[in-house]
């Protein structure tokens, strides 16, 4: 059985890889199939293939396509064994909620800004073979954003 904690953290992001963030979590929720514990491996490799290690890396923790694969049909068997499956699905949507509308949010600033430091809710897992996997489970905040004379805090 995996362990979970819930925490919220800082993660330095374009808007690009934001919206690779978002198709990523999204990849999980739609093929992870938490409701049945049967997930869809292939169609998880298929989709996160395309995703860079490092935009991986910031959301899931684990950053290897293959990796993160596994641990998501392994994590789906469990949640749906206890019958949390519905309830992860829920999370998986209220995060990718979060970081669409955060991103609605920092599209209103154009080519402004190059970078922006945003601070989520994350549900972090351990499976039992030590992968880690995190997932956004609702909306963060824009704490501060970078532009050519650097960080500067905005609301």
């Amino acid at each position: 059985m995996a362990t979970s904690r819930e925490y919220a953290t800082s993660v330095i992001v374009t808007r690009q890889e934001l919206s690779k963030m978002i198709l990523a979590q999204r990849t999980v929720l739609e093929s992870g199939r938490f409701k049945t514990g049967v997930a869809d491996k292939a169609a998880i490799l298929a989709g996160l293939g395309g995703i860079g290690a490092t935009v991986l890396g910031l959301i899931f923790v684990a950053s290897a396509p293959v990796s993160i694969a596994a641990g998501v049909a392994g994590l789906s068997l469990s949640l749906f064994g206890i019958g949390a499956g519905g309830k992860m699905e829920d999370l998986l949507e209220y995060g990718i909620k979060g970081m669409t509308e955060i991103l609605t949010d920092i599209n209103a600033y154009g080519s402004r800004y190059s970078q922006y430091q945003l601070k989520f809710p994350f549900l972090e897992y351990t499976l039992q073979d030590g992968t880690v996997l995190r997932f956004v489970q609702g909306k963060g905040v824009v704490e501060r954003a970078r532009s050519g004379s650097g960080w500067e805090i905005i609301n």
